[in-house]
């Protein structure tokens, strides 16, 4: 029974494992992590978080613009995405890089980094359109080794409060940053996952009973 057992278990295991990164435009099930309202604005670190997720915040952006913000709350006015519309503070306290490329010439990054790796990572995000350079957010793995990226491409029409919610999945709890890079882009609601995915467990039942079936089978030869 072992010589069947063994092989069997690691085909499951390797199954799930290879699912991989995506982005995705939910996290069902996910966990809001509250960002508080300080209105700081600077490179950071600032620290936040859930039980024993624990959140540093920080970037590259120091000055321009006054630096980058994190918790603002609209004390000092809307938050301005150009034609992508602006956030007045109803959404909550926000993070943003409050500069671009094209205004500084420098590429500046926000990156999230969480005190225990997570599944999945999200919020809800503006952006302000037409730079030359691409908004990008990113998730890497505790070697600091890009996971997976993607650029912020969608346009909501103006409005105040608006935009989309982006974010990125995996099979198991592998992404220890989150990076948020150029074109003032914005994030509130910072969402994170835990869990391994419903078709992950799914895939690992339907496995394991193979396994199970297989064992009794030849048990009973």
């Amino acid at each position: 029974m072992r010589k069947f057992l063994v092989p069997l278990l690691l085909t499951v295991i390797l199954v799930v494992v290879q699912a991989g990164a995506s982005h995705v435009t939910s996290l069902p099930g996910g966990i809001v992590i509250p960002m508080p309202a300080v209105d700081y604005f600077g490179p950071g670190p600032q620290t936040f978080g859930v039980g024993s997720f624990g959140v540093t915040w920080s970037s590259t952006n120091a000055f321009n613009g006054g630096g980058a913000t994190f918790g603002y709350t609209g004390v000092y006015g809307a938050y301005s995405f150009l034609s992508n519309g602006q956030w007045t503070g109803s959404l909550g306290p926000m993070a943003a890089l409050n500069d671009s490329t094209d205004d500084y010439g420098s590429t500046d990054s926000m990156t999230f980094a969480f005190s225990t790796p997570v599944r999945g990572v999200g919020g809800f995000l503006n952006f302000v359109p037409g730079g030359s350079t691409p908004t990008t957010i990113a998730v890497w793995d505790s070697s600091n080794t890009l996971i997976e990226s993607f650029n912020l491409t969608f346009s909501t029409g103006g409005g105040n409060d608006t935009g989309m919610f982006f974010g990125f999945q995996e099979s198991s709890p592998n992404i220890s940053y989150f990076t948020l890079t150029d074109n003032y882009v914005g994030i509130t609601n910072l969402t994170i996952s835990t869990v391994p995915e419903p078709s992950s467990l799914v895939l690992i039942g339907i496995g394991l009973l193979g396994v199970i079936g297989s064992a009794r089978r030849r048990l009973e030869m």
